[in-house]
């Protein structure tokens, strides 16, 4: 998060009231980080239908930092069901995982770590050219139940007219950090 607030003002929201008036104003903000599992809960489902609706508007949001850690596991696919995706839970490991040549233009993967590991909650369901971190044979493997083909920790998929992003990563690595950066259009 430091390097984001280094490079963009930042604004957080304390309430859900809040939250929902500012993804609602104009002018639009740049993207909306979801940095906890709030917004999972069911109580707060008309703040996540107005990020939804601000995402298929033209906006970018991710979802990152502690939604991962605290998510309850049953909320997960709900959430990503009613943004339209079929992304749902799967492995909890760590992992050495790879950019996705075919999810990210040269250009952008130019700016971007190539590789690195980390500890993640994985998606399962994630289209290839949406996962931009995906683990292959040499990955190393760091719990028994590791991320199988079609799983990623760092997802990036068109909603509308926007983008919804996901780092499953629970340690914040500078890899994933980059990749927040890249998504919000900061690199």
């Amino acid at each position: 998060m430091a390097e984001i607030v280094r490079k963009a003002d930042v604004l957080r929201a304390e309430d859900a009231e809040s939250a929902r008036r500012w993804v609602s104003r104009e002018p639009t903000p740049a993207a909306v980080l979801i940095t906890d599992e709030g917004l999972a809960e069911e109580q707060n489902n008309h703040v996540w239908h107005a990020v939804l609706a601000y995402v298929r508007g033209g906006g970018t949001a991710v979802v990152m930092e502690s939604f991962s850690n605290f998510v309850l596991l049953p909320n997960i696919d709900r959430f990503f069901a009613q943004a339209g995706l079929g992304w749902c839970r799967a492995s909890y490991t760590g992992e050495t995982f790879a950019l996705n040549d075919a999810a990210v233009d040269s250009g952008l993967a130019a700016k971007m770590v190539p590789e690195y590991s980390t500890k993640a909650l994985f998606l399962n369901n994630v289209a290839f050219e949406d996962a931009w971190y995906v683990t292959d044979e040499e990955s190393n493997v760091a719990s028994p139940t590791n991320a199988r083909a079609g799983e990623s920790a760092v997802a990036f998929a068109s909603i509308g007219d926007g983008k919804l992003g996901y780092i499953g990563d629970v340690n914040a690595e500078h890899g994933s950090n980059v990749a927040v950066l890249a998504m919000c259009g900061l690199l």
